[in-house]
């Protein structure tokens, strides 16, 4: 399963939590403890045998789309 980091925000119970947005499904929240050092709105997640990870070619395809989207609508 994947997932977006929508947004990381101030604490839940003296913890930071980050918002995740599934593929599919209900946005969850999780303590950014149990997120991979150095996670950041934007990186795409893969959750795989109880694990985040981040997965970098997807999360550069996402950026790149998102550019090319932004450009689209803005700079034509």
């Amino acid at each position: 399963m994947y997932y977006t980091v929508d947004r990381i925000e101030g604490n839940m119970n003296g913890c930071e939590i980050a918002v995740l947005e599934p593929d599919d499904g209900e946005v969850i929240n999780i303590k950014l403890t149990n997120l991979p050092s150095g996670v950041k709105e934007g990186d795409i997640l893969k959750f795989e045998n109880n694990i985040y990870a981040i997965d970098e070619q997807r999360t550069k395809q996402g950026k790149k789309d998102i550019e090319e989207r932004f450009n689209k609508l803005f700079l034509n």
